[in-house]
């Protein structure tokens, strides 16, 4: 189910990605896809790639190992478009971020699994839509309230990584410590939701199961591929858009 879940998640970023680099790159013109869309595709397609992240530390065996690999794979990233694209330079993207987390939920497992799941899952989202806001300088739980933070916080050029960053602070792809590692910390604590889905009994095979069957290996073939079809899929959409348009 998780392979499953984040092989949707890989499918949309790559739709995603295939238009904002033909929109925003290129220069293309598509009326129907605005910043605004754009951002909140790009936020639901991170959001359940966070979520589904936190649940896997629970079943991962290295989880440092898988810190590591994911921690070389962002500054990797960090050189590819700082050389090639250097208007979309990564500063701390979810590479960075999902490194990040495994590391600081690894260092302190032990405090959090003294938290139970049915008060720590909630305790997680509310905390998370709380400081969902933080680098844009405020804190706010929906249209409840807004809290304007002083902004003596976020005049330091080093702490970006923790969701403060300052006027001159640019970056492609940002997902700081604080608000997202709250919403890791939902799908840490969300397990126990996970395991009941996966119990679910399964239909009967039929033309419907079959077509829906080839449908769930192939999300799932991706999404146990997640990254490397994260590393490579930017480079051949770029690649094929240049081609295609520039041969026009």
């Amino acid at each position: 189910m998780l392979d499953i879940i984040r092989g949707f998640a890989l499918l949309n970023m790559i739709f995603y990605h295939l238009l904002y680099d033909l929109v925003y790159i290129f220069g293309y013109r598509l009326s129907w896809f605005s910043i605004r869309q754009a951002f909140a595709w790009q936020q639901m397609i991170c959001s359940t790639f966070i979520f589904v992240a936190g649940i896997s530390f629970t079943l991962s065996k290295k989880p440092l190992k898988n810190g590591m690999i994911l921690m070389v794979c962002a500054i990797i990233l960090n050189l590819a478009t700082f050389l090639v694209i250097p208007d979309e330079f990564i500063v701390f993207g979810i590479l960075h971020f999902l490194a990040a987390a495994i590391f600081l939920t690894f260092l302190l497992r032990s405090a959090l699994k003294l938290i139970p799941a049915q008060i720590g899952l909630p305790i997680a989202v509310f905390l998370f839509i709380l400081f969902k806001n933080l680098p844009s300088g405020y804190l706010s739980f929906f249209s409840l309230f807004k809290f304007a933070l002083s902004p003596s916080l976020f005049e330091s050029s080093y702490l970006f990584f923790l969701g403060l960053p300052n006027h001159n602070f640019a970056s492609a792809d940002y997902f700081p410590i604080i608000p997202w590692w709250f919403l890791y910390l939902a799908g840490f604590y969300g397990m126990g939701l996970f395991s009941s889905l996966s119990k679910k009994p399964r239909h009967q095979h039929n033309t419907k199961g079959k077509l829906r069957q080839v449908l769930s290996s192939s999300l799932g073939l991706m999404g146990r591929h997640s990254l490397l079809i994260y590393m490579l899929h930017q480079p051949i959409i770029y690649g094929l858009l240049f081609l295609v348009l520039f041969f026009s």
